[in-house]
């Protein structure tokens, strides 16, 4: 008896194992493909192989994006709590989290996940949800893992994104299928920092913003006058804290000289002035410098073209890359993550 139960046992087992792979091909070959930015963070297990762990953009969800529900769970430190993320393509071609919930939604593209701490994602910031939807690691070829995260590049240089395939079944089941590398390459930078104990000196950083073509055609960038091709989006502000609108870039029409043709391995640089006015924000109402604010208070300088239809009639609009490419998060007086 006890022999019978325990093959049945076995046998159970081994069928959920078949049902869970045979789902999992299933929603590879049926579901519905989108594409997540992410960047390798760990290239190497010994034990299983090469594979790189990954961390996306859709991972940490601003709390603004998510549901009453969500942000109380969040409040009470809960993990594993099963949560549902909304995805809407950018122009680039890029999937973004629009909405996060407990309840699944009626329709629409959306990931199943769950509630998991921050620090898993090698990040924690304020007023923010860390997601894990079962594609955080990714298998490759031997040798193959430590080769993706040199292409991807450190803290310290130009880093690539990676653009991972994902498909998507109808209750949310991601299966990675594949990767891109975005065109467009990124690095950060401090110039010059404020000096401590100096109450009369610099407030904020000057910082070095780097765009650069990684890919094996020429592209262009568009650079628009008065950095309004480049905006100060925030990451983790404080509840009266706010970026201002820019009026001036809003009524800015794109004209052939504004774009910067790019070829393979070239890159453009920006210096960004934190102090100068228009990289303040509103705190209270009041202008300020963000290197005046608390140290968890962090933004991202994210380059973001005008939208193909904006530049249509323009010479080189087919080389234009259009999306959406934010730096790393950093704090005003110079801390880059």
């Amino acid at each position: 008896m006890r022999r019978a139960l325990l093959i049945i046992a076995i046998v159970l087992q081994v069928l959920v194992l078949v049902f869970m792979a045979g789902k999992r091909e299933y929603v590879a070959a049926t579901g519905t493909v989108v594409h997540l930015r992410t960047a390798p963070i760990d290239p190497r297990d010994l034990f299983r192989g090469d594979y790189v762990r990954l961390r996306y953009e859709a991972s940490i969800v601003p709390l603004a994006r998510a549901s009453a529900d969500v942000a109380k769970q969040i409040k009470k430190h809960a993990t594993g709590d099963t949560v549902y993320a909304s995805l809407a393509n950018g122009e680039g071609g890029l999937a973004e989290v629009t909405g996060l919930s407990t309840i699944r939604p009626e329709s629409g593209i959306f990931l199943k996940g769950r509630l998991a701490q921050p620090w898993q994602f090698g990040i924690a910031l304020p007023n923010t949800a860390a997601v894990e939807y079962g594609i955080e690691s990714y298998y490759v070829q031997q040798g193959k893992g430590v080769e993706l995260e040199k292409q991807q590049g450190t803290r310290a240089t130009i880093q690539t994104p990676l653009e991972m395939e994902v498909a998507v079944g109808g209750d949310g089941t991601a299966v990675i299928r594949g990767y891109q590398w975005s065109p467009i390459g990124i690095g950060l930078e401090v110039i010059e920092s404020p000096r401590q104990n100096d109450p009369a000196g610099r407030k904020s950083a000057r910082l070095r913003l780097t765009l650069k073509n990684t890919s094996q055609k020429p592209m262009a960038l568009v650079n628009l006058p008065d950095f309004c091709s480049l905006s100060l989006d925030p990451v983790s502000p404080g509840q009266n804290t706010k970026v201002p609108d820019r009026p001036q870039c809003g009524s800015l029409t794109v004209t052939d000289n504004d774009i910067l043709v790019l070829q393979p391995e070239e890159a453009r640089y920006y210096d960004i002035d934190l102090a100068e006015q228009q990289w303040q924000v509103l705190r209270n109402d009041t202008l300020v410098e963000t290197g005046t604010l608390e140290w968890n208070e962090r933004f991202r300088i994210v380059y973001r073209p005008p939208s193909t239809e904006a530049s249509a009639s323009l010479k080189d609009a087919a080389l234009i890359w259009h999306g959406r490419l934010p730096s790393r998060a950093f704090h005003g007086r110079g801390n880059i993550d």
